[in-house]
């Protein structure tokens, strides 16, 4: 019955939740939805944090149980939906309570750090270093660099199409020379035709999540701080929009990072395209070909990278 439900879901999200219903067809594949308790399902839960915990040894499985409640509870409303259980007894999990986050935006000297430590580390400094970068001039979440394809490359406008959390798509404005990077690494990695991924190993494969997870791994074996702050994609993203705050301001910050407004006087103050570029090219020290003209463009963030 998973098997029926699970294609009603989108692309990403799919992608998110699967891991967890396998798990679950793995350790009830032999009972139907309407047999399971919430019983059972909170060792569907409690399996996946085990698994998270197995696989990183520094994980509290707390993120895992988060995203597996997530998960089987969208699995059973759509079953209750298409009428094939009565009941949701997924409805009855609880989710951890959230503790307060360790993340936060990294300072340059960190950020510096961060460099060398992946050039010391990473099996393919180049491809690694490009994702940084990459998160750090635009902002986006490591679905966004995951889903890249070359036609979501626009070089005359200078912006990159981010296909990310719940099937949305955007147009996020980049630095030229970041574009055209892109554009030349794919091409010498054999990522060639319209619909092939942009960032690929060396074998000309597209990367995985697997990327991220050893990059950072290795990465981590190097810094000082990162008990304190840990590295991640999303600590890149994190750095960015705050970065762009800061130049900026609120509204900007905000269509930055591809989030909706919270109110409605933040759709009045919704920013425009060309109001994102400009914070941009200030942020990467690159005139951007949709930025308003005659603004300062010093600044730039973490120039190490452009090494």
């Amino acid at each position: 019955m998973v098997d029926e439900i699970a294609p009603t879901f989108g692309g990403s999200t799919a992608a998110t939740y699967r891991p967890y219903w396998r798990l679950a067809t793995w350790l009830f594949g032999d009972r139907y939805l309407a047999e399971l308790t919430t019983t059972d399902l909170a060792g569907v839960v409690d399996a996946a944090a085990e698994r998270a915990r197995t696989h990183r040894p520094d994980s509290t499985g707390r993120a895992s149980r988060e995203t597996c409640i997530a998960a089987l509870r969208a699995l059973y409303v759509r079953a209750v939906d298409a009428g094939h259980v009565a009941t949701n007894p997924a409805a009855a999990l609880r989710k951890p309570l959230r503790t307060t986050s360790q993340r936060r935006a990294l300072d340059d000297h960190e950020l510096t750090d961060l460099a060398d430590a992946i050039r010391a580390t990473s099996t393919d400094p180049d491809l690694d270093l490009l994702l940084i970068r990459f998160h750090l001039e635009t902002g986006a979440r490591r679905q966004g660099a995951l889903n890249l394809r070359r036609r979501d490359i626009d070089s005359n406008r200078a912006t990159v199409w981010l296909r990310e959390k719940n099937d949305t798509t955007r147009e996020q404005p980049a630095s030229p020379s970041l574009v055209e990077r892109l554009i030349a690494d794919a091409d010498g990695r054999n990522g060639v035709g319209r619909d092939d991924a942009v960032f690929r190993n060396r074998r000309g494969e597209p990367i995985t999540g697997r990327r991220y997870d050893r990059m950072f791994a290795r990465a981590r074996e190097r810094l000082g701080w990162d008990d304190r702050t840990p590295v991640s994609a999303h600590v890149m993203r994190h750095t960015a929009v705050t970065r762009i705050g800061r130049i900026a301001g609120y509204p900007v910050a905000q269509a930055f990072a591809g989030h909706a407004p919270p109110t409605v006087t933040g759709r009045y103050l919704h920013a425009t395209l060309a109001d994102v570029a400009t914070a941009v090219a200030t942020l990467t020290g690159e005139a951007h070909p949709l930025a308003h003209p005659a603004r300062d463009s010093s600044r730039r963030i973490c120039a190490n990278l452009r090494r």
